[in-house]
């Protein structure tokens, strides 16, 4: 289903879990449901606090290996294994943003 587009799957640095991301509650009940009916899998899920995904990266290495020091509990890797900031909301990226301009934050990724 992540391959689809539909959804995106995350794999947090820290804990063991993964994250599912969609755009809107519905996604997640269309996931659960095609889940059941495509594998027999009786799935739920749980509210997380992040709202927001940017994939992150930056030319320095240093900055990059701070960013990740200082941020390693909202950092996730995304299916194809690119480094992905999760955040819960618009004030919290805007001010990591200000906090760290060498590090790009981009809204979507390429899947190729």
């Amino acid at each position: 289903m992540a391959e689809e587009g539909a959804v995106q799957l995350f794999r947090p640095l820290m804990g063991n879990e993964y994250i599912l991301g969609a755009v809107g509650v519905l996604q997640f009940e269309v996931t659960m449901a095609r889940l059941k009916a495509e594998y027999g899998v009786d799935a739920i899920y749980q509210d997380v606090q992040y709202s927001l995904a940017r994939w992150v990266e930056c030319e320095d290495p240093a900055i990059f290996a701070e960013f990740q020091r200082k941020f390693q509990a909202g950092l996730a890797h995304d299916a194809a294994g690119h480094l992905t900031y999760l955040c819960d909301g618009k004030w919290r990226l805007t001010r990591t943003m200000e906090l760290y301009p060498d590090v790009v934050f981009n809204k979507t990724r390429e899947h190729i």
